[in-house]
């Protein structure tokens, strides 16, 4: 049986519907009902299909415990770099990884910047966060950034 309160809440994850609304002659009245980009959300749904706990992902994506969970609440908006970390330690494809740097209004990996472009090659290759780091070095590029130098 299919669970239409399921299907609205994956909409969030999804950009193919929010694309096919602004194909319309007018602008959509039901923003709200195809579009979420709470954080907090967000992440709570990539949790519930992933399976996997805040604090395994802040763990693997080497963030403080404390600026992790406040990054995956929405309580703090992070660098780019961080979050493109957390997308590496929850093994997302490159479609979530977009829609999560959408959502915290980081930008889009963008395949015409070479440092990008590594970060895409990682993710459709499912590097881990030191297989990534690893190779961004190996091409001379600056590797991701987690704040321990800092």
């Amino acid at each position: 049986m299919d669970n239409p309160g399921k299907n609205k809440r994956n909409r969030s994850l999804d950009t193919t519907h929010m694309q096919e609304m602004l194909k319309g002659d007018s602008f959509p009245q039901d923003w709200e009902d195809f579009l979420d980009d709470d954080i907090r959300n967000f992440f709570d749904i990539l949790l519930n299909e992933t399976g996997m706990k805040k604090s395994e992902i802040i763990r693997r994506a080497n963030l403080s415990r404390v600026y992790g969970y406040q990054l995956m609440e929405g309580r703090r908006r992070g660098k780019r770099d961080y979050y493109i970390l957390i997308a590496l330690a929850m093994s997302l494809d490159l479609k979530n990884t977009q829609r999560m740097l959408s959502v915290t209004h980081c930008g889009a990996l963008h395949p015409l910047i070479k440092r990008d472009a590594a970060v895409i090659f990682a993710i459709n290759h499912g590097y881990d966060i030191e297989k990534t780091y690893s190779f961004m070095l190996s091409l001379g590029l600056q590797p991701l950034e987690d704040g321990t130098g800092e």
